[in-house]
């Protein structure tokens, strides 16, 4: 479950779309803020980036093609590449279908999940 002033990202994610240097410089700003303040603000610095859904990273760590997973895991190619865009939300996506996404990626229903 997130808790209050998590991103929901891994720390080596992270640095995949910010540099250490770039961290280093909300130093000053943020320093004497509440740890959800600084949550915030690299959470809206990643989305602003376009970083990779954990959907299609975890698809893409797998090996698998929109279209594989798509076969593998019996959900819609379509309603993949909605997830993956962002265009529909995955964490309103029904059980039944976060439940056989993870089986067939090898992780957990959480690691699916979008955090804002």
């Amino acid at each position: 479950m997130r808790q209050e002033g998590d991103t929901g990202y891994r720390f080596k994610d992270i640095l995949k779309c910010i540099l250490m240097s770039e961290i280093e410089r909300l130093y000053p700003a943020l320093h004497e803020a509440p740890e959800e303040k600084f949550a915030d603000v690299l959470n809206k610095r990643m989305h602003s980036r376009k970083i990779p859904t954990k959907l299609q990273m975890l698809r893409k760590n797998t090996g698998y093609s929109q279209r594989e997973l798509s076969e593998k895991s019996g959900v819609n190619v379509r309603t993949l590449q909605q997830y993956e865009q962002r265009s529909k939300n995955i964490n309103k996506a029904a059980a039944d279908t976060l439940l056989v996404l993870s089986k067939t990626l090898g992780c957990r229903v959480e690691d699916l999940m979008e955090y804002e």
